[in-house]
C-alpha cells in the first residue's frame, strides 16, 4: 500500500502544478495594452497624405467593401472595447483575484502534504521495531581512541538512513543502554545495544572492528538474539544535554588516559544498590548538519577576531583560554553528527541523582546539564520502555563522533568491583580446512548407510565449550 500512497501523492502535485501553469499562462495572455492609436492612420502612406494636402478640396473615392460571401456580410466588425470580457482576458481586480486563489490553492495544498508527511513520520516512529541485545564483553579487549571514533563512524553509516527513507519514515536510532539489576546470584551490571533486528550483525561487525572478542547478542556463532523481557515504567527519570553551545566538546585534551566514562557510571550504578538505567541514544543527523557546524564553529571564530580588534575589552584568539578551547573544539569537526538523548531512570529522585552525579563527573569545555521537566516528567516516563525522544531536538544535544566514542568507550578488565559477565573465549576464526572432532571421526569409520556430511552443515554452529 506504501507505493500506491505515494504515486498518488504525486499524481496530486502533478496535477495542481499543472492547473497552476495553466492559469498562469492565460492571465499573463489577458495582459493587453489598450487600442488607443489609430491603426489606419498610421498605415496610411506618405504620398496620398501629401496630395490631401495640396487638394483640400478634393476628397477621396471611397472604396467600396464588396463581401465574399454571407456570412461575412451578417458577422458585425469586432471592436477593441470587446476584447476585455471572458474568462481567458482578465484585467485589474479579477487579475488580482485569480492569482490570490491560485496562490492560496498552493499554500493549502502544500501545508495537506505537509501535514501528511508529519503525521505519518509520527506514526511511523511509534511504530517502529526495535530490539535490545546485550553486548558480551571480553576479558583482554582495549581499543584505542582511533579506532573507537571509527567504530563510531560505521555505527553511523549503518543506522543512516537514505534521504528520501529518511522523509517518508524518518531515522532509526541506536542506544547504548547500562541496565543495573536483580539477577540469578544478586545484582547484575550489563551493557546492552537497542536497535533494529535488520541492523544487528552489521553494528556487531562494528563493533568487532574496534573490540575483536566483544559479541553483539551471541556468545559463540550463533546467531544474535535479543534480551527476553522488557523494560518498565520506572519512577523517576533525568534527562541531560550540553550546558554551553555545541560547538565546545564534551572531551577534554588530557582524557585520552583516563579511564572509561562508563566504568564510574557502572560503579555508581552497583553501589546504589537498586535498580536503574542509563541510556546513551544516538540519532544520526542529515549530512548537511556537518556543513552547518563548520559555519557556526567560522563564525564563532570570527567573532573572537572581530573582539580582538575592535578593542573591546577580549583577549579574542590571543588568550590562552580561547585557543584551548577552540583547539579542542577543532577535533569535533569534520566528523559524523548525532543528536544524544542521554536519560537516567530509576525509581526514586534520590537514586537518578546518584547515577546522574557519575553521568556529569566527566567533563571537558563543556558538559551535561540537567534538563528540567516540571509538565513532562510524566509523559517521558510513559516513553521510557519504548524509547521515544523528543520531536524536535535541541542544538545543545548535537554531537560529534569523537565525543560518541569518548562517551560510550567500553570499560576495560581493570573494572573491579561490578557483577559482570565476560566471555573467556577469544574470538579466533578457523580456517576452511579446519575439521571438528565428530568430522574425524566420520571421516575415519564412514558408515555405508549414513551419509558423509558436507562443511556446509557446520556453519553457524556454536564449537564445544571447554
Amino acid at each position: 500500500m506504501r507505493p500506491l500512497r505515494l504515486l498518488l501523492i504525486l499524481m496530486l502535485i502533478a496535477a495542481g502544478l499543472g492547473t497552476s501553469a495553466v492559469f498562469l499562462s492565460k492571465a499573463v495572455q489577458s495582459l493587453q495594452i489598450p487600442r488607443l492609436i489609430d491603426t489606419t492612420a498610421v498605415g496610411r502612406p506618405r504620398k496620398h497624405r501629401a496630395r490631401a494636402r495640396e487638394h483640400p478640396q478634393r476628397a477621396p473615392a471611397p472604396r467600396l467593401v464588396v463581401a465574399r460571401s454571407t456570412s461575412d456580410r451578417l458577422v458585425p466588425p469586432i471592436r477593441p472595447e470587446q476584447h476585455g470580457g471572458g474568462l481567458l482576458h482578465l484585467s485589474g481586480l479579477k487579475l488580482v483575484l485569480l492569482a490570490a486563489l491560485e496562490i492560496a490553492g498552493g499554500v493549502l495544498l502544500t501545508g495537506v502534504l505537509f501535514a501528511a508527511l508529519v503525521l505519518r513520520r509520527v506514526r511511523g516512529r511509534s511504530r517502529r521495531v526495535y530490539a535490545l541485545y546485550e553486548l558480551h564483553l571480553s576479558t583482554h579487549d582495549e581499543a584505542k581512541p582511533q579506532d573507537l571514533e571509527d567504530m563510531v563512524e560505521s555505527i553511523a553509516n549503518v543506522v543512516h538512513a537514505f534521504p528520501a527513507d529518511r522523509v517518508r519514515n524518518g531515522q532509526p536510532f541506536v542506544a547504548v543502554e547500562l541496565i543495573c539489576g536483580s539477577g540469578q546470584e544478586g545484582m547484575e551490571w550489563s551493557i546492552n545495544l537497542r536497535c533494529e533486528p535488520s541492523a544487528v550483525r552489521a553494528l556487531d561487525a562494528a563493533i568487532s572492528a574496534a573490540y575483536p572478542d566483544v559479541r553483539l547478542g551471541r556468545r559463540h556463532a550463533e546467531a544474535p538474539l535479543p534480551r527476553p523481557g522488557a523494560l518498565r515504567v520506572p519512577g523517576y527519570v533525568m534527562r541531560f544535554r550540553k550546558e554551553r553551545s555545541f560547538v565546545y566538546p564534551l572531551l577534554a585534551a588530557d582524557e585520552r588516559l583516563a579511564s572509561p566514562p562508563l566504568e564510574q557510571i557502572a560503579r555508581a550504578q552497583v553501589g546504589l544498590g537498586e535498580a536503574s538505567v542509563v541510556r546513551f541514544q544516538l540519532t544520526p543527523t542529515p549530512s548537511y548538519f556537518e556543513e552547518l557546524a563548520r559555519r557556526l564553529y567560522k563564525r564563532h571564530e570570527n567573532k573572537l577576531v572581530r573582539q580582538e580588534r575592535w578593542g573591546l575589552p577580549e583577549g579574542g584568539l590571543l588568550s590562552t583560554l580561547n585557543r584551548a578551547e577552540m583547539g579542542n573544539a577543532q577535533q569535533t569537526q569534520n566528523r559524523s553528527l548525532f543528536w544524544l538523548e542521554v536519560v537516567v531512570a530509576a525509581d526514586s529522585a534520590q537514586a537518578c541523582k546518584t547515577v546522574a552525579a557519575a553521568v556529569q563527573s566527566r567533563r571537558g569545555e563543556n558538559r551535561l546539564h540537567r534538563r528540567w521537566m516540571i509538565v513532562r516528567q510524566n509523559l517521558y516516563r510513559r516513553r521510557f520502555p519504548q524509547a521515544l525522544g523528543p520531536l524536535l531536538p535541541s542544538f545543545r544535544c548535537l554531537v560529534s563522533a569523537a565525543e560518541a566514542a569518548h562517551l560510550l568507550a567500553l570499560p576495560s578488565a581493570r573494572m573491579k568491583g561490578v557483577p559482570v559477565r565476560r566471555l573467556t573465549l577469544p574470538r579466533i576464526p578457523a580456517p576452511p580446512e579446519a575439521l571438528h572432532g565428530d568430522e574425524e571421526a566420520a571421516m575415519a569409520a564412514p558408515a555405508p548407510d549414513v551419509p558423509r556430511r558436507s562443511s556446509n552443515d557446520v556453519v553457524g554452529q556454536a564449537a564445544p565449550s571447554r
